[in-house]
């Protein structure tokens, strides 16, 4: 073959694998990852049909939604944050004693909440929602995305009384043996529920400030452990075996299997009965003295691989087109993080009509004044880590 043919086909060749090699970079450093639990199907499709086409539209970015648990998470920026080099995570939905354990083994990246423009505009960066998570200090590193409310679930046809301390709860359970459970105390939602039983029981005040030591909050929360333990026999599967989430406590709730669910998203049960997945008979109830309040947000790994866009996603999910969009019952119906004093008329008028069920649906779900004096704050993040230990020890590996 002739010489110049040769080097003509070897510079096209070179052109070539330029052009293929600029706009696959060109293309990765448009994309942002999401890592978070995708085991709601609602939170997934908003994130996919609301957020995703919004940051595309407005910040030219292309969001990666990974569905994985937090423990999984963890263990892989763990992971990848010791082998050097730049990871695959962007972005993580978190809070409480995930966030303690990511900041504690330097998993991510910050300060930057002051450089999210929508958090300066709408958020109020003095307030606890942005400093404080559990109990320990944000420092910036994660942005408020969300709120929480933990609540019960019942279905009128089935139940019309609900129990409404642990008292009630423990006279339900022994008189309507199997149509109860909880998820186990690595879901978030079954630790809820421990801590739930702990404030009821034992108090608050009694617990908060307690060290973080194994064996003085051992001590403390064992009258709660024995309550637990003594309406195991009674529970679904005889306390034989616990749900290990919150997604199947749901499926076994939509089967009639147990007549009670929980959740930490005060409105999800409405999205539940108007997609047809509950009966239309469900009811959101709280217990007397309260259930656990608190805050979820987004943070961005130390080693992502593309924090510009990172940031972008975050400055794009707390717009309040977006806290709005996520906040429509017929949707997620995630509580905002917004400051409403802060929003537009226009912006205001669109969050109370997405926050107004129907009017034949308006008792599943309890008010948002409802709630709020329900409201029970959150332990530190460490104590939590403790009791979950606590629990597996004392009532999921104890013999009955």
């Amino acid at each position: 073959m002739n010489k110049k043919i040769i080097v003509a086909v070897a510079v096209l060749l070179l052109i070539i694998g330029s052009v293929f090699y600029f706009n696959s970079s060109n293309e990765k450093s448009d994309v942002v990852t999401l890592y978070g639990w995708g085991g709601d199907p609602r939170v997934n499709a908003w994130i996919d049909n609301e957020l995703a086409p919004y940051a595309k539209e407005n910040y030219g970015i292309n969001v990666e939604r990974v569905p994985m648990n937090i423990d999984e998470i963890l263990t892989k920026l763990t992971n990848e944050k010791g082998s050097n080099k730049a990871g695959s995570i962007d972005v993580i939905w978190l809070n409480g004693e995930n966030f303690y354990y990511a900041r504690k083994h330097e998993l991510l990246h910050g300060p930057f909440l002051n450089d999210v423009e929508n958090a300066k505009k709408y958020i109020d960066l003095a307030g606890p929602s942005a400093t404080v998570d559990f109990g320990y200090p944000t420092e910036g590193y994660e942005a408020p995305w969300g709120k929480a409310q933990f609540v019960f679930v019942k279905n009128e046809k089935l139940l019309s009384e609900p129990p409404l301390n642990a008292a009630e709860l423990k006279e339900f359970v022994k008189s309507n043996p199997g149509v109860f459970t909880y998820p186990e105390a690595k879901d978030f939602v079954g630790s809820a529920f421990i801590r739930t039983v702990i404030y009821d029981i034992i108090g608050y005040d009694n617990i908060k400030d307690l060290p973080a030591d194994y064996d003085v909050v051992k001590e403390a929360v064992m009258p709660a452990m024995e309550y637990l333990n003594e309406i195991k026999p009674y529970l679904w599967k005889e306390g034989n075996t616990y749900p290990k989430d919150s997604a199947q406590l749901d499926g076994l709730y939509q089967d009639g299997e147990v007549y009670i669910a929980m959740d930490y998203n005060a409105n999800k049960a409405l999205s539940k009965v108007n997609d047809g997945s509950w009966d239309i008979g469900t009811r959101t109830f709280v217990w007397e003295n309260g259930t656990l309040f608190n805050t979820h947000y987004l943070a961005i790994a130390s080693n992502a691989p593309n924090k510009e866009n990172a940031l972008k996603l975050i400055d794009a999910a707390l717009s309040p087109a977006m806290q709005i969009s996520k906040a429509d019952l017929k949707g997620w119906g995630d509580l905002p993080v917004l400051e409403y004093e802060k929003l537009s008329d226009s912006d205001k008028s669109k969050l109370d009509e997405a926050l107004t069920p129907s009017e034949e649906l308006k008792e599943t779900i309890l008010t948002y004044d409802e709630l709020s004096k329900h409201k029970q704050p959150e332990i530190k993040a460490d104590l939590v880590t403790i009791i979950e230990g606590i629990w597996e020890e004392v009532v999921l590996f104890e013999k009955q």
